[in-house]
């Protein structure tokens, strides 16, 4: 667990640890001193008798994620519980990340998480742990929802990768090293969690499986100031980085300027099956049949997105071709939040993919296109069309999605033949 200050929080914290149901024989705990102005190692040093401790120190504060990686460099164990220094856990957590030799079960452990309003901190300190039915309705942890039967997420069936967060979670040790831990170009608060688990995701070919949320290990969160406003605003800057980072749909839609996870959890799924629907659709034009009927002028360049949008002879295309694997030549990217500077194209070229996305974030989509081009022009197949047997949800009605956008862009139909219809927007 790092350390920055917060030594009222890391005494209750190692105590708790002191008192869980297995011998202190069978972990230990490594507390990181992040170059704290509080006598960090005092508290420690109070907890020697009664827990196998080892207390190291960063010189200068580098943040959670250098922090971790120290303290995982200090430890012995083959399974890693990473907390925090306000993790205050229930008396049986340990025990239940402890994994036998024998457990087939997930890679990945998340344990719950408690927000405690006061009452229930009193409680805490007296060393009674509520149950459910004492707890207020604010305090639970959001991921607290009907999950399938082996444990993998149900809500969460491909997004568990978002929800990992490092206050209580555990893994072996040798996956732990084998996508090379935190990444430590995180300094500030936030989100280094969250690229390290999407990275055991991706490790392990996006398979949501490897993860497990389970609600019976329990730690609490001790109350500490936080300026919520202060540390999002030097948080921000890390969502465009992710987006650059792994340039892949999955963390487009993630760092969505809306910040609501739990809808884009719930949206992902969606997406991805109607990609597929349009990727194997027969009705559907290609960037070439395109190309022809809109005739760009040699001399612009252009954004295309779509499926089979790549053209080898045109220096001035950029192509983001979900028809190719996904690498890094090739982002996997719909549109919404793209890493590239104000004005890099003339045009942004959509192909059907634009049609399946929610109003907000085709909304996004449209204000990113103009960020980064002079011009957006977004495709419809005619042939491809909205199939409520399959579930299937996209734009039909050219009519109504322009007077939606008129009132703030220029929007028109600027081209249309049997096959497709082109609309052109523009900035006012």
């Amino acid at each position: 667990m790092p350390a920055y200050n917060q030594a009222e929080c890391l005494e209750p914290t190692l105590a708790a640890l002191a008192g869980q149901t297995v011998g202190p024989e069978q972990f230990e705990v490594v507390v990181v001193d992040d170059a704290s102005v509080q006598d960090i190692e005092a508290v420690v040093r109070r907890f020697s008798d009664t827990l196998r401790l080892r207390y190291v120190r960063q010189a200068t504060n580098r943040g959670r994620a250098a922090a971790r990686n120290l303290g995982a460099a200090h430890s012995d164990g083959d399974r890693l519980l990473l907390m925090d220094a306000d993790s205050y856990a229930a008396p049986d957590l340990v025990e239940r990340h402890l994994r036998p030799d024998d457990d087939p079960g997930p890679e990945v452990v998340y344990g719950r998480r408690i927000e405690p309003s006061w009452g229930t901190l009193a409680r805490l300190r007296q060393r009674g742990f509520p149950d459910d039915g004492d707890l207020l309705p604010m305090e639970g942890d959001h991921r607290d929802l009907p999950q399938e039967d082996d444990g993998v997420f149900d809500v969460y069936r491909r997004t568990a990768w978002m929800f990992g967060f490092t206050h209580n979670l555990s893994l072996p040790r040798d996956l732990y090293l084998e996508i090379g831990g935190f990444d430590e170009a995180f300094v500030r608060w936030g989100y280094e969690d969250t690229d390290f688990t999407y990275r055991i995701y991706r490790h392990f070919g996006r398979d949501n499986s490897r993860f497990r949320y389970d609600p019976r290990a329990v730690c609490y969160h001790m109350p500490h100031f936080r300026d919520w406003f202060t540390e999002w605003e030097n948080t921000k800057p890390v969502l465009p980085f992710l987006v650059a980072k792994y340039r892949h749909y999955d963390v487009e839609f993630f760092t969505h300027p809306s910040g609501d996870h739990r809808r884009v959890a719930r949206t992902l799924p969606f997406y991805e099956d109607c990609r597929e629907f349009i990727r194997d659709h027969p009705g559907r034009v290609d960037g070439d049949r395109v190309r022809k009927a809109i005739g760009l002028p040699d001399s612009v360049s252009s954004l295309w997105i779509g499926f089979e949008v790549a053209s080898s002879g045109e220096s001035q295309v950029t192509s983001i071709d979900h028809a190719v694997d996904h690498g890094p030549e090739n982002p996997h990217l719909f549109g919404v939040r793209t890493p590239y500077p104000d004005g890099s194209f003339d045009y942004a070229v959509h192909l059907d993919l634009w049609r399946m996305l929610t109003p907000i974030d085709l909304s996004a989509l449209i204000m990113d296109s103009l960020r980064i081009a002079d011009a957006a022009l977004l495709v419809l197949s005619k042939d491809v069309r909205r199939d409520p047997a399959d579930g299937i949800g996209m734009i039909d009605d050219l009519d109504y999605f322009l007077s939606m956008i008129e009132p703030r862009y220029r929007a028109a139909i600027g081209y249309e033949d049997a096959e497709m219809a082109v609309v052109r927007l523009g900035r006012r």
